[in-house]
């Protein structure tokens, strides 16, 4: 045999080898008694008990970092568009918190009972390969909110620099009048993700004593600067009493139904992962307590800043600011004071904890959540995160500042496509498997959430029929050119009730014609000391204090296959479904 023959049939089995190893080397880098699988890494298991540290307070400053940050106080901006007085605006925004209260609770459940996140909950409602939709979609929310954030976390740079910098505040801008940015806020944009990128080194539920901080931060930051210009204007000013709603009947109906849908859509991201969180709680009543507080009282109040901001901005300087930046800005470049810089700063620095605080929480961290459930064996928390920060300059984050209804449109769409995730993810949770899921099950292939070919069927078809009927309206809205039916632009307003309602009562019915076969409805062992003994045993669990190592050990998945006994006990586990996921496993080495 020639030696270009043998060089030859080495080739292909050097260039697998070499892929073998890059493989091996991109894997997630886990500890001596974890493993991996197609389905399974660390940051997928449910959470110990040790790492479960949230109580109320914890939970009060997660669910407010959303509140304390400038996207809320600009919110009531965006109502502009639809003809509201600001007093009515702020009724809608409590309505919207009440709404937001019972769909956020009542989808916290799968990680205050089970300890597990959104990707295992979906895995739960939706199967092994069903999961990925939804998974998908709350990736793309996280992008897309990611950039909002980031970008609004970029001025809250620029505010800190400009203080530190009278050239820097001067710094003229180098690009093109087509492009809507400066280049100032490319600067702030840039530097905002180099810092924020530092934050994923900690772990998500360590985070919390930063939550803490920052709520305390913004929200002195942001009483100090409305005191101070209240006191300045010798009141809230004209501008906030003198807006009047200037339309009447059914048209001012829909446009209370609208906004209580969009200030519920704005957030409706959170709601959907919300177990990803409530996962780390101490117990339920702490999730109850904290985010109830959080989604009643700053949610009502920083619109109200943001309100009383414009209007006294306009008694004094001649000009509504709605961007607190801004109202910075015009102090630093209307006397470059040592007063005005100190004050500069310190709101600016606390602005950008609050931004920072937000986007690793409910974009970064829930993004990086996602994507491990997607390719567990390559992809964490840390990993997926950053993925998202990049990805989310694509999404060109400064055109959603353009316009109050550019603006407006954006963060309502994303209730039309989460609202009916939450609503099958809470009647499957509540009717169907009535709170009992066996968690260990998520990790099996053909184990009880396989479903049909990996998909609970009923699931998606719920999910599409409470969506479908939303998106005419929102291309409209999107696009005036695009023209539909008043009925159909009715539903798109009233979304987050009747896409809610569609799936959810589609879901029940469906599964009533077509019930689920639960086979196996929960462990019987607490596999991942989740829970003290006493919480186990009221569970029905075998605490993990009493299992002995090997039992701990009975779900190896490095090799993705139950115990024994599960396989013999049990119909819906066969010899060929364990011999199908060493085969996928084969293949993956």
């Amino acid at each position: 045999m020639s030696s270009e023959s043998v060089q030859s049939r080495e080739a292909p089995g050097s260039f697998r080898r070499g892929v073998s190893r890059c493989l091996a080397f991109l894997e997630v880098p886990v500890h001596e008694r974890q493993t991996l699988s197609v389905l399974k890494n660390p940051d997928l298991q449910p959470i110990p008990k040790e790492e479960q540290t949230w109580g109320w307070i914890s939970n009060l400053a997660y669910w407010g970092i959303i509140s304390f940050s400038v996207g809320t106080w600009i919110s009531a901006n965006a109502a502009l568009s639809v003809n509201l007085s600001y007093p009515e605006t702020i009724g809608t925004f409590i309505v919207g918190d009440v709404v937001t209260i019972i769909f956020t609770l009542a989808n916290s459940y799968h990680g205050a009972d089970w300890k597990v996140g959104y990707t295992i909950s979906s895995r739960f409602v939706f199967g092994i390969y069903g999961s990925g939709l939804g998974i998908l979609v709350r990736f793309l929310m996280s992008i897309v909110n990611y950039g909002s954030n980031a970008w609004l976390g970029g001025l809250c740079v620029n505010m800190i620099l400009d203080s530190w910098s009278h050239h820097y505040l001067m710094l003229p801008n180098t690009l093109t009048k087509h492009v809507a940015m400066q280049t100032k806020e490319v600067i702030g944009f840039m530097l905002f993700h180099v810092i924020a990128s530092f934050f994923y080194l900690m772990k998500p539920y360590k985070m919390n004593y930063f939550l803490i901080a920052s709520c305390c931060a913004t929200c002195v930051a942001m009483t100090c600067m409305i005191i101070y210009l209240c006191k300045m204007n010798g009141g809230v000013g004209d501008y906030f009493k003198s807006t009047k709603t200037t339309i009447h009947g059914s048209e001012r109906a829909w446009a209370w139904v609208y906004m209580v849908s969009y200030w519920f859509g704005s957030v409706s991201p959170g709601s959907t992962n919300q177990s990803d969180y409530s996962r780390f709680s101490t117990s339920k009543k702490a999730v109850y307590i904290g985010t109830t507080l959080a989604l009643l009282i700053p949610t009502t109040l920083i619109p109200v800043y943001g309100v009383i901001g414009a209007s006294t901005s306009n008694d004094l300087y001649g000009e509504p600011f709605w961007m607190p930046m801004d109202i910075c800005n015009y102090w630093l470049t209307n006397g470059y004071s040592a007063g005005a810089r100190a004050a500069t700063f310190f709101c600016g620095l606390a602005f950008l904890c609050s931004q920072i605080s937000y986007t690793i929480s409910n974009c970064g961290f829930a993004a990086g959540m996602d994507l491990s459930g997607v390719m567990p064996k390559y992809i964490n928390i840390f990993r997926g995160a950053i993925f998202c920060a990049v990805l989310s300059i694509a999404v060109q984050p400064w055109n959603f500042y353009n316009s109050s209804s550019t603006f407006l449109t954006v963060a309502y769409s994303f209730g039309v496509i989460m609202t009916p995730i939450i609503s099958v993810m809470i009647c499957d949770n509540f009717l169907i498997r009535k709170r009992k899921y066996s968690v260990s099950q998520a990790f099996i292939l053909h184990g009880e959430y396989y479903y049909t070919w990996g998909i609970n069927w009923r699931a998606m078809f719920a999910f599409v029929c409470g969506m479908t009927p939303g998106l005419p309206g929102l291309a409209s809205e999107a696009n005036p050119n695009i023209k539909v039916s008043q009925g159909i632009l009715n539903f798109y307003l009233a979304d987050s009730f009747t896409s809610f309602a569609i799936s959810f009562f589609t879901y029940w019915i469906v599964c009533l014609i077509f019930p689920v076969k639960i086979k196996i409805e929960q462990d019987d062992k607490d596999y991942y000391n989740s829970f003290t003994d006493e919480e186990a045993r009221r569970r029905g669990l075998v605490p993990f204090s009493e299992l002995l190592p090997e039992e701990v050990n009975e779900f190896d998945y490095q090799k993705n296959e139950a115990p024994l006994g599960r396989l013999e006990n049990s119909s819906s586990l066969t010899t060929a479904d364990v011999e199908s996921d060493h085969e996928v496993l084969d293949k993956q080495k």
